[in-house]
């Protein structure tokens, strides 16, 4: 009996061993630089409570609760504000050439986030997905938000592209301005935000 107990203590130990290397085999996206209130992280099926320091990996699902907020700090330097009531998926997150190449994919499943995606030398794709539209940039600070049936987008500074998923249409927001992606539809044409707008993005993702 007691033989029987030791072998299963083990391979429950090697069991472990072996979701931990394979956790850990997931490259390092980025880092806990401060957060607020309740935020977890999904990996291989476990779900953890974040602190501060901590670091995210590809393939790792962000769950950001009712009025907590988080902000990472990406490898490439990007930093990523997450509003509260976001869940948020890394999809991918590589850099290449040295550091001056990146290949970075979120997918926001809902909520919103701002992003200060750092400028780099070589290739860069950064793109966030939602269900009714694709926004990528490379190198700007920007919002991107996804609720049921609709993702809005709006532009601090640099310009973000935003495509709807059912048409495959394609526009190009400038600085100050926004635009939405509705279900179904062709993306509304960008226009200038009000400063009202800015602000309210600005104070959920802020956690100054």
């Amino acid at each position: 009996m007691r033989k029987q107990f030791a072998i299963v203590t083990i391979v429950a130990v090697l069991a472990e061993l072996g979701l931990r290397v394979a956790v850990a085999a997931e490259p390092e996206a980025g880092e806990v630089l401060a957060l607020v209130g309740q935020c977890n992280v999904e990996t291989a099926g476990r779900t953890n409570t974040l602190k501060p320091g901590d670091a995210v990996h590809v393939g790792d699902i962000l769950d950001v609760a009712a009025g907590a907020k988080l902000k990472l700090r990406m490898s490439d330097g990007s930093i990523i504000a997450v509003a509260s009531g976001t869940r948020l998926a890394i999809v991918d997150y590589r850099l290449g050439n040295g550091g001056e190449s990146r290949d970075a994919r979120l997918s926001l499943g809902e909520g919103l986030l701002r992003a200060v995606v750092s400028r780099l030398r070589g290739v860069t794709h950064f793109e966030v997905d939602t269900a009714t539209g694709i926004a990528a940039v490379r190198s700007t600070d920007w919002f991107i938000e996804a609720r049921a049936g609709s993702t809005q987008v709006g532009v601090l500074n640099g310009s973000v592209s935003l495509k709807s998923v059912a048409t495959g249409r394609e526009i190009v927001i400038p600085a100050r301005w926004g635009a939405r992606a509705e279900a179904g539809r062709d993306p509304v044409p960008a226009r200038v935000w009000t400063e009202a707008e800015f602000a309210d993005f600005i104070g959920r993702t802020n956690l100054e």
